[in-house]
């Protein structure tokens, strides 16, 4: 097996290579495989054949994976699920289950500069076979669905796709504008918004305004070579003081941080604006899943922010647990199953704020590493803990991922990158005097 810095130096010459020659991929169904995902990654061989023979065919496999890629958004454009995944295995396989292209093969698309359709294939692929593999089954145990040769492909599509996004010079974001942006655009960003999501998806532009008005805004994640590609969704509301309630957020109140969750509906005055609120961040595809684009457009939002409002001196996030009742009901099932409405979750209002205090500051995943999704993705990035808010996000999404209750995390800017290194290298959680107080002063931890 050839290491992967000499896979990298074997290959330079075939991105732009223009195909003249009328040859056709050959596409056969084969039969799916059953793949546990507990199971080690099978990667492509990386066996390089330097037989001179062998150059004739070795073109042929060059001018065939330039056009399966160049033409697959296209030829796939009216498929199902189904159909998608049997041309993306028919590209992979042979008749007889076994790969046909070899990793470096395809690998050697990614030396020379990417063009945009196979850039943007391979986001398309992906998505398609993360759709696949996530559709429901009649199968009790977890399986992935795709086989290890796929999977593989999969796992190999995200490393170039990673390889040609994440740079910080050649990612930018802007605004979600109706007005500039085209629909096929901005309905890219309204039909996979996550936290969210859109309550009425199909006719959004009311909600879009209202997303996007006075004190709030959206920042979108572009690469220049997917210009009608938008990558991940920022949105954003200004405001004085932190927040600890949607509802601040979503009437533009004039409250502190300190209000109460019922708010009045009057706006808050620009000239006391000093905090930008981070409320929601998605990924717009599946097949960027594991790229994780999300700390740099964070970082490319507070350069925009303190560019076009410098009387900003608050970087702080309200963010949801969204795990956090899925494992109260595998650690505290009797617990959970005493909550059955709103007036019995106020009777355990203390014992619940001690349970999602701890799970946010000491669960974790492995070693080092905080149990919880959102919160790991922030402290990577050099943001603290700053306040649990109880009561914090009535609408029914929030009630059943974490009763309502939500996390604002600071991202201090003089801080940020010691932040980041003493989590990644040391599993140090940075946190503020205002969370330190609520878990010191709680009498149930």
């Amino acid at each position: 097996m050839l290491g992967r810095n000499n896979i990298l130096k074997h290959f330079n010459n075939v991105l732009n290579y223009s195909n003249k020659q009328n040859i056709n991929a050959i596409y056969n169904n084969n039969n799916n495989f059953n793949y546990n995902n507990n199971k080690p990654r099978m990667h492509f061989s990386t066996l390089i054949n330097n037989n001179n023979n062998n150059n004739n065919n070795n073109k042929k496999n060059e001018d065939e994976i330039n056009k399966f890629f160049k033409d697959y958004i296209y030829k796939s454009s009216n498929y199902s699920l189904e159909q998608k995944k049997k041309l993306i295995e028919s590209f992979v396989l042979d008749s007889q289950g076994d790969n046909k292209i070899s990793k470096e093969e395809i690998r050697n698309i990614n030396i020379s500069p990417i063009s945009s359709d196979i850039l943007e294939s391979f986001i398309k692929i992906r998505d398609d076979l993360e759709k696949y593999n996530c559709q429901p089954t009649t199968t009790t145990t977890s399986t992935n669905r795709l086989g290890e040769q796929l999977y593989s492909f999969d796992t190999l599509l995200g490393e170039l796709i990673k390889e040609n996004l994440k740079s910080h010079h050649k990612l930018y974001c802007k605004p979600l504008d109706i007005e500039k942006m085209e629909p096929k655009i901005w309905r890219q960003i309204v039909d996979n918004e996550a936290v969210h999501p859109y309550e009425n998806p199909l006719n959004p532009i009311d909600e879009i305004k209202q997303r996007t008005g006075k004190n709030r805004t959206c920042l979108v994640l572009f690469h220049p070579l997917l210009p009608n590609m938008p990558l991940m969704s920022l949105y954003i509301a200004f405001t004085n003081g932190i927040p600890n309630n949607m509802q601040i957020i979503e009437n533009n109140n004039s409250s502190s941080s300190s209000s109460s969750s019922s708010s009045s509906s009057s706006s808050v005055a620009s000239s006391n604006i000093d905090s930008a609120i981070f409320y929601s961040i998605s990924s717009l595809h599946k097949g960027l899943g594991g790229v994780n684009l999300g700390h740099i457009l964070i970082t490319k939002a507070v350069e925009y922010i303190r560019l076009d409002k410098p009387e900003i001196k608050n970087f702080c996030t309200l963010s949801p647990l969204p795990r956090f009742k899925k494992y109260l009901s595998k650690s505290h099932p009797k617990f959970v199953e005493h909550i059955k409405d709103r007036a019995s979750l106020e009777e355990v209002k203390p014992q619940l704020q001690s349970l999602a205090l701890n799970y946010i500051f000491k669960e974790k995943s492995k070693p080092n590493r905080v149990f919880d999704p959102v919160c790991n993705f922030h402290l990577k990035n050099g943001a603290s803990i700053y306040r649990l808010n109880w009561d914090a996000d009535e609408s029914e999404k929030r009630i059943d991922e974490s009763y309502g209750i939500m996390i604002n995390y600071l991202y201090e800017i003089d801080k940020l990158d010691s932040n980041s290194k003493n989590y990644i290298e040391k599993g140090i959680v940075s946190t503020n005097q205002i969370f330190d107080n609520q878990y010191k002063n709680n009498r149930f931890l």
